[in-house]
């Protein structure tokens, strides 16, 4: 039942939005074993793995090739469709369905990535560790930005659920980051530390899309009809990379379909090294390919915060 109700949606969204390169869609209980066994047509360095850093991922649309096409394929996670078979008007009925379509939406942008750039997606290797990063920044980023965007009208849209992801990650990120500074005056892991500070930095900039997206798709303002997230970016010291990300965002959207160069996107990857900079770390890249990574000292990551840092370590460990 559940499965007949996602492909009546899927079709009702492919006169909205082009699906014609939807490769199939694979709804499943066992939704890690269902993207771990995905078939994506060329080798990949990893494997397809649900988030569950910051929220659970429930539903994903990765790109695969077919016969030298590049495809989408959607992954649903059949537990939180149930809602499908509550009345249409209701709440978690209706969330199912934005869970569909945002899904949709994903394949339309697949697909109109891989005309503007063709052989870019699943084909490109980066060259070096950090144009893979900045690509995987952009990616995450601008993907979800453009899907929220996209399927903003279409069901009920997780406002509140990207809002409260978004300002959890905004309330941590900075310390996180930090501590692992700290961390790395000690051990001199820089691998450790960038792992850290990707996944802080590089998730605020995701979910910071998500909320974007919703917004911008709903015609909405952050000023007048997010009040929550106003209030939070309020001196706060990613508020003025939010409002450089929306520019970004809302640039790239005029130009949606139309982009001439993958350089168009590099403001979004700037923004990323800009915010490692601005909370102490810097990155960069060698022309060997290598990348230079330095924290420099400041007054929160002094060496005397350091040594109060290991302090604390030390005594945690002593009384555990």
């Amino acid at each position: 039942m559940i499965g007949s109700n996602v492909l009546g949606l899927i079709q009702i969204f492919g006169q909205h939005m082009d699906l014609e390169r939807l490769d199939g869609v694979t709804l499943a209980y066992d939704y890690a074993q269902a993207l771990e066994e995905l078939d994506r047509g060329v080798q990949t360095s990893s494997v397809l793995t649900a988030s569950k850093d910051w929220g659970v991922g429930v539903a994903m649309t990765p790109a695969v090739l077919r016969d030298g096409v590049l495809k989408s394929h959607i992954l649903l996670n059949a537990a939180f469709l149930e809602g499908l078979l509550d009345e249409p008007q209701s709440k978690a009925c209706q969330e199912a369905v934005h869970i569909i379509a945002h899904e949709c939406a994903h394949v339309e942008i697949n697909t109109v990535k891989d005309r503007q750039f063709p052989n870019k997606i699943l084909r490109y290797r980066p060259k070096t560790w950090f144009e893979g990063l900045r690509l995987e920044v952009i990616e995450a980023s601008w993907d979800e930005y453009a899907a929220c965007r996209i399927s903003a009208g279409f069901g009920a849209a997780p406002s509140e659920n990207y809002q409260g992801v978004f300002l959890k990650i905004l309330a941590d990120a900075g310390h996180n980051v930090r501590e692992a500074i700290l961390k790395c005056r000690h051990d001199a892991d820089y691998d450790a530390l960038l792992i850290e500070a990707q996944r802080n930095i590089g998730s605020l900039i995701k979910y910071a899309s998500y909320v974007l997206g919703t917004a911008d798709g709903l015609e909405q303002e952050t000023e007048t009809d997010l009040p929550d997230i106003s209030a939070s970016l309020q001196d706060h010291w990613f508020a003025p990379f939010f409002v450089r990300l929306q520019h970004s965002h809302r640039v790239l959207w005029e130009r949606y379909g139309q982009w001439e160069s993958l350089k168009e996107f590099e403001t979004i990857a700037d923004i990323w090294l800009d915010m490692l900079a601005d909370r102490g770390i810097d990155v960069t890249p060698q022309v060997d390919g290598a990348i230079f990574v330095s924290i420099p000292f400041r007054a929160d990551t002094s060496s005397y915060q350091a040594m109060m840092w290991g302090l604390r370590q030390t005594t945690k460990r002593h009384r555990g």
